[in-house]
């Protein structure tokens, strides 16, 4: 009788402490199902080195694509001016008519087509306003998947612009750039970047 007790004992315990191990893995599973867009900015931002700042918001509608690195989102039926971080496009809305480029407005209009009747979500890093005014963010397609900087250097659109203390994906960005400057993507291959 007392081995049978001993034994329920020992399977009682056996059974608490692989539910104390499964229990945290199924609980994150469910995180990063339920909240997959603020999942892969924590698991990005465990592979740059970085934390997460937590100031992530959204959804927002794309109000309006002013040019390859700025956009307008609507935020409490305002229109707010975003310009994306860690990033450059060549100018197409300059005032300096002379700045602006052919490049820039492909990228502008590049952007357009990627962002018409979407929804954004806005990361923000440590300063969340430029000093025009604009907010200052990461801008993750609804998707939680696709993260808008990514997209423009991956396609030869953008090369970076590291501002501090916005240095949350700095590394990746870099890592994203030499990758389509190697493979001549977008302006790389036209010599564009390259003379600029």
């Amino acid at each position: 009788m007392n081995n049978i007790l001993r034994k329920r004992k020992k399977n009682k315990k056996r059974r608490i402490k692989q539910l104390i191990i499964i229990s945290p893995i199924v609980l994150l599973c469910a995180f990063f199902l339920l909240f997959p867009n603020i999942g892969k900015v924590l698991v990005r931002n465990i592979f740059t080195g970085k934390t997460a700042s937590g100031a992530m918001e959204g959804p927002y509608p794309v109000a309006y694509v002013f040019d390859g690195d700025t956009i307008a989102v609507l935020k409490d039926n305002k229109e707010v001016t975003v310009r994306m971080i860690g990033i450059d496009t060549p100018e197409s809305v300059n005032r300096d008519q002379s700045k602006n480029t052919p490049e820039g407005l492909e990228a502008s209009l590049w952007l357009h087509e990627r962002l018409k009747g979407r929804q954004i979500y806005l990361e923000y890093d440590e300063q969340r306003i430029d000093r025009y005014g604009r907010d200052l963010a990461y801008v993750w397609l609804e998707d939680g998947k696709t993260l808008m900087e990514d997209e423009l250097l991956m396609n030869g659109m953008a090369v970076t612009l590291p501002m501090e203390p916005n240095t949350r994906y700095s590394k990746h960005f870099a890592d994203m750039e030499q990758q389509a400057k190697e493979e001549k993507a977008g302006f790389w291959g036209t010599g564009f970047f390259d003379q600029h």
